[in-house]
């Protein structure tokens, strides 16, 4: 998902006092190829040329002399000329029997050994790219808000908002949560009595492989800070087992939900991808959400790898880890992602306005089913250019960007 592209689609002032941008974000990419033709443009045979003779048009000329890289078919000296030690010029049908089956290994000018080569050819047995740039659009919100309080204030409102409409279109609501500071600001939910959270079914986006009981069980942060003061049925909160590996805690915890039946967890598409109501994200410095981090194979994998995955050795520690997979976190109705204070303005901006490589920013990679929302305050979107975001000559780079 590329959020640095354009254009924005409408600008209002909601009623909560927040400032609210809209943007339709598009991330089309196209590589221009120049090729050199023989004859007038239309027609499409290439014209190959020899490279110029770099000892030659190095060495020092008299005034008057021709072109020394300058050759005819008739010069009996081009066949015997020296190439310069720079270049490799390789003629076509050297190798009768093909390509060898490696390259490499002479010394280059510098003294150094050239590594071996074991390519079989252009395009021939090459490893896929993990990531691909998405050319469909994602409906993004991003809201503004004055202060942490009120940002937690909007929050509990979209929040509230998706369960009551969860509810009553199927009569539960499922939601996955997240570590981290995200679940402080679910307190401004626990005091609203028009939440029935007797129909709460709840997951977590990720979680560490760890005791219930420990400091860094995303769990127990969710349960002092939230969970413990609204009444949500325990068997309606789902958890992870204790004493496994990672691998195992992965299978048990994707066991759990689908035990979940369809009237509660739909299943969406040929893959039957779970449909959450709403996944409620984080963001690290580095762009990562849930525990799918940079350029990892957890984060590229595809929804044939399962609803959840295991993270043996994550770059945060604990090491050991789950995560729900980026395909699920997609199928969710709804994906909101919370990011305060000063502390991720630069990830922010980076997210949301510089175009990065496929992986490079997990969060560029969601892309929700009916939309993505962006809560912030002024802090963390201070580094933002909100009033060049209809200027479409301004994306996808920015001047934050190196």
């Amino acid at each position: 998902m590329f959020l640095g592209s354009p254009p924005l689609r409408s600008a209002s002032t909601p009623s909560h006092a927040s400032t609210q941008t809209r943007r339709k974000n598009t991330n089309t990419n196209t590589v221009a190829a120049r090729v050199a033709k023989k004859g007038d443009a239309s027609q499409s045979e290439p014209v190959f040329t020899s490279p110029p003779d770099l000892e030659a048009l190095n060495s020092p000329k008299e005034h008057g002399s021709a072109p020394a890289a300058t050759a005819t078919k008739s010069s009996a000296s081009s066949a015997t000329k020296k190439p310069s030690q720079n270049i490799n010029i390789i003629p076509i049908g050297r190798w009768a029997d093909g390509i060898p089956s490696a390259m490499g290994g002479h010394y280059l000018p510098s003294g150094s050994l050239a590594p071996l080569s074991n390519s079989k050819g252009p395009g021939i047995d090459i490893e896929p790219l993990y990531f691909d740039y998405p050319s469909s659009e994602v409906d993004t919100r991003v809201l503004v808000y004055d202060t942490p309080y009120a940002a937690a204030g909007g929050l509990a409102e979209e929040v509230a908002g998706a369960s009551k409409a969860a509810i009553a279109a199927k009569g539960s609501f499922t939601i996955a949560l997240s570590g981290g500071s995200l679940v402080k600001s679910l307190n401004a939910l626990v005091a609203r009595t028009d939440v029935d959270f007797s129909k709460w079914y709840v997951l977590f986006s990720d979680e560490r492989v760890v005791s219930l009981s420990s400091a860094d069980s995303n769990y127990k942060a969710a349960a002092d800070e939230f969970l413990s003061k609204v009444p949500i049925p325990s068997s309606q909160i789902l958890k992870i087992k204790e004493g496994l590996t990672a691998s195992q805690t992965a299978e048990h915890y994707a066991g759990q939900m689908l035990d979940l039946s369809e009237g509660i967890l739909p299943r969406f598409g040929a893959e039957k991808l779970p449909v959450l109501d709403m996944v409620l994200l984080g963001v690290g410095p580095d762009g990562h959400v849930a525990s799918l981090f940079p350029n990892r194979n957890e984060t590229a994998a595809c929804a044939d790898a399962g609803w959840v995955i295991p993270v043996v050795d994550s770059p945060k520690p604990p090491s050991a880890r789950i995560t729900l997979t980026m395909p699920v976190i997609n199928a969710a109705k709804k994906v909101v992602v919370c990011a305060l204070g000063e502390g991720k303005s630069e990830v922010v901006q980076r997210a949301l306005e510089v175009q990065s490589l496929p992986g490079a920013l997990p969060v560029q990679l969601v892309r929700p089913q009916e939309g993505l929302v962006w809560m912030l305050d002024t802090k963390s979107a201070q580094a933002l250019s909100t009033g060049t975001w209809e200027d479409k000559k301004a994306y996808p780079r920015s001047e934050f960007a190196s």
